[in-house]
């Protein structure tokens, strides 16, 4: 059922630099652009349409008396602006949760790398925490989103910077080399979303001379001890599913604070999707909050 909400324009089973040229050629184009509300979409929560230091940032459920704060880091390959699906889950969140939730529109590929991305998501964030304090912060993000709100976060911890309060990951990649032997081609064969050679090309082109096993492209090899409470949502059906046991290993030795949700017989990123299991995954968000 839910292969049928997949575009083409947002699955990244590449297997050559030329098809992932081909993919940031259009991305280009698109992303120098404002980003707009989807007309599809009437957003039910109270929508802020605004900028900070020049970057989009639409905020939902906005209200100066609301102080809590869910920072979302849209995913799209490091490349693609947020899809419908992102604003459908976004307005569901903030209806459900009653936070704020910001979403920025970050720098992307192919016209800018990791460095522009995280100063301007940094900048933001330190800005919610001038506003609120960290303890009313939430950073949440979706596939690289994800992998970007895991790295922001031990970016910060790194930098001796105050840590959001929580931490929550769909999908996210965790280790941009896919060296991960239990990363299998029958495995592969079973995403139908995301390919190995994808998430290698595209993490590399964001890094821009980093090597693939940098934390800020491979969060799973930064530190973790020391990290706020992470919360995991996974379908069975992903090529990095080695990578979420992994990482379920590392924090049980280390104590640290890690819920994981594994969804059977679900792909990439499903909770943005309207079905049934995304309003488990929204009801589980609401309780751990």
């Amino acid at each position: 059922m839910i292969e049928k909400y997949l575009s083409r324009h947002r699955q990244m089973r590449y297997t050559s630099e030329y098809d992932v040229d081909a993919f940031l050629n259009v991305c280009k184009d698109k992303n120098r652009l404002k980003h707009k509300q989807p007309d599809s979409i009437n957003v039910k929560s109270n929508l802020d349409k605004d900028s900070f230091k020049d970057m989009q940032v639409f905020r939902f459920n906005f209200g100066h008396h609301v102080q809590k704060k869910i920072l979302y880091i849209p995913g799209g390959f490091y490349a693609l602006q947020p899809s419908v699906f992102h604003w459908r889950f976004m307005d569901k969140l903030a209806y459900n949760t009653l936070h704020d939730i910001v979403m920025p529109i970050y720098p992307k590929l192919p016209d800018f790398h990791y460095q522009e991305t995280y100063d301007a998501i940094k900048a933001l964030y330190f800005d919610l925490v001038d506003q609120v304090g960290a303890d009313n912060i939430i950073i949440m993000g979706d596939s690289s989103g994800g992998t970007m709100a895991l790295s922001l976060t031990q970016q910060l911890m790194k930098e001796n910077k105050p840590l959001p309060h929580k931490l929550y990951l769909i999908s996210p990649w965790l280790d941009a080399t896919m060296a991960n032997p239990a990363i299998t081609e029958s495995l592969q064969d079973r995403d139908p979303v995301v390919s190995r050679f994808g998430i290698q090309s595209l993490s590399s082109r964001f890094g821009k001379g980093l090597k693939l096993d940098d934390p800020i492209l491979s969060p799973l090899n930064g530190q973790f001890e020391g990290l706020p409470p992470i919360y995991l949502f996974a379908g069975s059906e992903e090529i990095n599913l080695p990578d979420y046991k992994k990482l379920q290993d590392v924090c049980m030795d280390l104590n640290q604070s890690f819920q994981y949700y594994e969804y059977p017989k679900m792909i990439h990123s499903f909770p943005l999707y309207p079905i049934t299991d995304s309003r488990k995954v929204i009801k589980q968000i609401k309780k751990t909050l």
